[in-house]
């Protein structure tokens, strides 16, 4: 493969991890649509969701991440490999987060992190997810009082 391609193609899919994590942050869950293959499979069962299309994550999205106001999804050592129009990716990601639990005084700081395995394919309009699965291997879950919303700062009680 020609190097520069390469390192472009490596550059393309670091942007739409970090474009897949800025969506899930921002409840801008809509951007799945943009940033995925029409067919492709998005796996969160290891967190309690569901395995189906972008419309099945999409909607589980939304959903769960109401009572999720504080949030900052980090993907980290992101290991790439490029095969022509195809491509696969595993990386560790770190989501430290506060849960609003209904009827209780505070948030639940309940970071978690696992990895994401991460299946791409080169289309017309760039590189696309056409899988993402999700496995989640730790949690933590700590009462706290949160301050702010989302990008908002923690205060220990």
């Amino acid at each position: 493969m020609n190097t520069e391609r390469a390192v472009t193609d490596r550059f393309a899919l670091d942007d739409l991890l970090t474009a897949y994590a800025v969506a899930i942050d921002t409840d801008q869950v809509t951007e799945l649509t943009r940033l995925s293959t029409p067919d492709a499979v998005f796996d969160y069962q290891s967190s309690g969701g569901p395995r189906g299309s972008v419309d099945d994550a999409q909607q589980w999205l939304e959903k769960s991440l109401t009572q999720v106001p504080v949030r900052a999804h980090l993907i980290v050592n992101r290991r790439f490999e490029i095969h022509g129009d195809s491509a696969c990716a595993e990386a560790h990601f770190f989501n430290p987060m506060s849960v609003r639990v209904p009827g209780q005084k505070g948030d639940i700081w309940n970071p978690g992190g696992g990895y994401y395995s991460v299946n791409f394919r080169r289309t017309d309009k760039g590189w696309r997810i056409s899988e993402l699965v999700m496995l989640q291997t730790w949690r933590v879950a700590v009462a706290v009082h949160t301050a702010g919303k989302a990008g908002g700062g923690h205060r220990a009680s």
